[in-house]
């Protein structure tokens, strides 16, 4: 296994890619949950809105790193005063423009400016840039990303070589 303080070109060595290529070139790789082919072209444009978004907004490892700040509660407090501490809490916590993890990332990308295929696909061909990187069959890049230690320039990493990927060897 490589180390993981390694450059974050590392990914996309000869190598990797020639591994990767050998998982995206099964039948079906490039097809969406529709049953319709995506292309490596909006592959690439996902995985880039990604990074951009996790470079604006920042990365975090997991959620759990963040810790919600939730009211005070006293007994002199109103029925109307609890609820609307309760509803700010939960406003600023769901709608937060903080942070996000690389699957939540690409969740609000799918949302926004992609599509469910297209997102399928992406995460695809990430979990196969991680899988011929670390040797494993079954790694996941979300969970790769999750792991303890690992840095924002590593999964800038893995998006970077995922998109470029995605556009060389995906489907016109």
């Amino acid at each position: 296994m490589t180390d993981t303080a390694a450059p974050a070109r590392s990914f996309f060595s000869a190598a990797v890619t020639a591994k990767s290529s050998e998982y995206t070139a099964r039948d079906g790789f490039w097809t969406g949950w529709s049953g319709e082919p995506v292309t490596g072209h909006d592959v690439s444009e996902h995985i880039e809105d990604v990074s951009t978004m996790l470079e604006v907004r920042g990365w975090v490892r997991s959620f759990q790193d963040e810790e919600v700040q939730v009211p005070e509660v006293n007994d002199s407090m109103k029925v109307k005063e609890l609820l609307l501490a309760g509803l700010r809490a939960l406003r600023s916590w769901v709608a937060a423009p903080g942070p996000l993890t690389l699957l939540y990332a690409s969740l609000e990308v799918s949302r926004t400016s992609s599509d469910t295929d297209t997102r399928e696909v992406a995460g695809r061909v990430l979990d196969t840039l991680v899988r011929a990187y670390t040797g494993s069959p079954s790694a996941q890049a979300n969970v790769w990303a999750e792991k303890r230690g690992r840095t924002w320039d590593e999964v800038r990493g893995l998006l970077d070589a995922a998109a470029e990927f995605a556009r060389e060897h995906g489907p016109r």
